[in-house]
């Protein structure tokens, strides 16, 4: 981690310099570093640090020293890791960070980065891991990312995006694609079936409208599906059950209408927690949900569900919250078993 000796003789002529009354920059101290200049570049972007964070980012210390950067243990003076969360960095995102090209973790969350997110990202091959997470954020999503093709985490929550381009679903190796609290508005694009090795698919407090797509039956290896709070409508597909890894599903608080699916209850075992409060769901509360034996949390609330509440659901051992309230809901004659 440490410079070598091309750069020890740097500091070396800068020490003399500075007995001459000469000042050595930073930018002197890494001319002959590509990452270091990198690094500089999106310093210079950023308009407020309040708090002095970056103020070790100078030439007393080495750069794989400065605040929040790690550099490769075998390679030397290479970045592999930016992160600098909650700092309340304001400023733009400096497309000069496409320069780290053996970076493998950007992670900014809980800053103040407004603007767009530079279409240069695309460039950073080795980016596995990507948080931009509660920003100021603005733009669609750039199509370039698909350039990202090792990324796994994508979060963009809390922010001001407006749209994904159908390259996204070109990024085959997405394990985690999270963009809650944003503005988009269009329907939830069927594209995203072609992310098949989800297992966290996150879209809630957004404007989707639309149905839910039935492409999204293609992914095998989802666990977490959060869409609530949006404004999507029609019924559940029924092919959303062959998304067998589910663990968890919330839909809570949209405009979501007909009856629950029957399939769930034979297919969709790993179900530990179901959200289907503040919709239209009609018809009766299906028996089959008696066969989730995983199932911890079952919320149907504030919705038209109709008939008698189902005994079987007393054999769930492992329920914990059940929440059937404002329904018109009737109780059976053996009801007890609840």
């Amino acid at each position: 981690m440490g410079y070598d000796k091309k750069c020890v003789m740097t500091k070396i002529l800068c020490f003399y310099l500075s007995l001459l009354g000469v000042q050595c920059s930073s930018t002197f101290i890494c001319e002959n570093y590509s990452d270091c200049q990198a690094l500089l570049k999106f310093k210079s972007a950023i308009a407020s640090d309040p708090d002095g964070h970056l103020q070790a980012w100078n030439e007393a210390n080495p750069f794989c020293n400065w605040t929040g950067v790690t550099c490769h243990e075998h390679v030397a003076n290479r970045v592999i890791a930016l992160e600098l969360a909650n700092m309340r960095l304001q400023g733009s995102l400096s497309p000069f960070l496409s320069n780290l090209s053996i970076l493998t973790n950007l992670s900014l969350p809980g800053n103040a980065f407004h603007g767009e997110i530079p279409a240069s990202f695309g460039e950073l091959s080795e980016l596995v891991h990507l948080n931009l997470t509660e920003n100021k954020l603005q733009g669609i999503i750039p199509a370039s990312l698909q350039g990202c093709q090792r990324l796994k985490f994508m979060y963009l929550d809390v922010n001001h995006l407006t749209g994904i381009p159908e390259e996204i679903g070109l990024m085959k190796n997405l394990t985690h694609f999270s963009i809650t609290y944003n503005i988009f508005t269009s329907s939830i694009p069927s594209f995203l079936s072609n992310l098949t090795e989800l297992t966290r698919l996150e879209l809630s407090f957004n404007y989707f409208r639309g149905k839910i797509p039935p492409e999204l039956g293609a992914l095998k290896k989802l666990e977490i599906l959060y869409f609530h709070v949006n404004y999507l409508e029609g019924s559940i597909p029924s092919a959303l059950s062959n998304c067998t890894a589910l663990r968890e599903i919330s839909l809570i608080n949209n405009r979501l209408s007909g009856e629950i699916p029957l399939e769930w209850g034979s297919k969709l075992q790993n179900l530990q927690k179901v959200y289907l409060s503040i919709n239209k769901f009609s018809g009766k509360i299906p028996v089959t949900l008696s066969n989730l034996s995983q199932l911890t949390l079952l919320d149907l609330s504030i919705n038209k569900l109709k008939g008698e509440v189902p005994k079987e659901l007393g054999m769930l051992d492992k329920l914990e919250i059940l929440y059937l309230h404002s329904n018109d809901l009737i109780s059976g004659s053996d009801n007890s078993s609840l």
